[in-house]
């Protein structure tokens, strides 16, 4: 039985769907494509990636996002690798009520930056919604500010998770080699993440990767941390942390109580970065595992002062490293060396 089949037909197996290729390899016509999708009731997650919308012609775009809105079982959509109009996002996102799970990632949004206010709009108080995900997106050639973004986000009532990812590329494959020389232009300000965590009352992982921060942004993000009330993941790889920021940033690890998970790996720390967190953590009773890879600039000495916060911390169950020194590539991991906190 075809793919095109056992959507039409309801098949109950059938509860999860990848389209990659060309869409007339799932059937004849992107039309009974679109009538199956409609007519389903059992599926719960799609994947859109690669070749799929790529291949597809432009005036069939919304009729299918129009379909799969139509299913109401979709609780996990994730559109990945295609030049989109933004208002067609926009109106799929508003159509589906019942979505838990949103995902958009290496996506050349179309339209101007007016037209983005259209996503804040659709996903402003979402009922259902429980994760959202923008990795690797642009708008045309125009700037875009994700503050009001940010701000609606924290209007969503059961929202758990956040992941915000910037590329500084746009892909090849989705926009030509001429447009992918230009330069993304995507801001976001340490006070709208700040007000985010400030405002939810669900919010229990930020993933951030690859924003532009300053000194300014850690202080305001790192008091909003203080007093989230459920955040359990924080990540801040690629963001320009740099030892003045990781003490605003370590001050409000060490007040919060909920933590459990923190990756700040791939910033500009130093031992002296390294060290404010070790004092930091030393009485902390919730963080249980920490990432610091790829601060370069750490050293031995750095290192040493998180094996000796080890003595007094039992809690904190791995610290995965990359350094070149003595513990080479490594993972200092107290349980199965021990508190005396021996590289893995």
């Amino acid at each position: 039985m075809s793919i095109v089949q056992q959507i039409k037909e309801n098949d109950p197996e059938l509860k999860e769907i990848r389209l990659a290729e060309d869409p007339l390899a799932y059937a004849p016509t992107v039309a009974e494509l679109c009538d199956a999708l409609a007519s389903n009731t059992e599926i719960n997650h799609v994947r859109i990636d690669r070749d799929f919308l790529p291949c597809m012609n432009d005036e069939d775009i919304q009729p299918f996002f129009e379909a799969l809105s139509k299913i109401p079982s979709l609780l996990d959509a994730q559109i990945w690798h295609a030049s989109v109009q933004v208002s067609i996002l926009a109106a799929f996102i508003k159509a589906t009520k019942q979505l838990e799970h949103l995902q958009f990632g290496c996506l050349e949004l179309e339209g101007e930056e007016n037209d983005f206010s259209l996503i804040n709009e659709a996903i402003q108080g979402h009922p259902t919604l429980k994760s959202f995900t923008m990795s690797d997106f642009s708008l045309n050639n125009e700037s875009i500010s994700m503050d009001e973004t940010i701000a609606v986000l924290g209007t969503i009532p059961n929202l758990q998770s956040v992941k915000l990812e910037v590329s500084n590329r746009r892909r090849a494959s989705v926009v030509g080699p001429t447009r992918a020389a230009q330069k993304v232009q995507v801001t976001l300000s340490g006070a709208g993440l700040a007000k985010l965590l400030s405002e939810s009352k669900s919010i229990q992982k930020l993933h951030l990767n690859r924003l532009n921060l300053d000194s300014t942004d850690f202080g305001v993000l790192a008091e909003a941390i203080k007093t989230a009330p459920c955040l359990r993941e924080f990540a801040l790889p690629h963001c320009n942390l740099d030892d003045g920021g990781c003490v605003k940033i370590a001050e409000a690890i060490g007040q919060n109580k909920t933590l459990e998970k923190i990756d700040l790996s791939c910033n500009k720390l130093t031992d002296e970065g390294c060290v404010t967190l070790a004092s930091a953590l030393e009485g902390n009773k919730s963080v249980k595992f920490l990432r610091l890879w790829g601060n370069v600039k750490i050293s031995n000495n750095g290192f040493d002062s998180i094996r000796e916060m080890l003595e007094q911390n039992c809690v904190l169950e791995r610290v995965p490293l990359m350094t070149g020194g003595t513990y080479g590539v490594a993972t200092i991991d107290p349980l199965q060396a021990g508190r005396s906190g021996k590289a893995a």
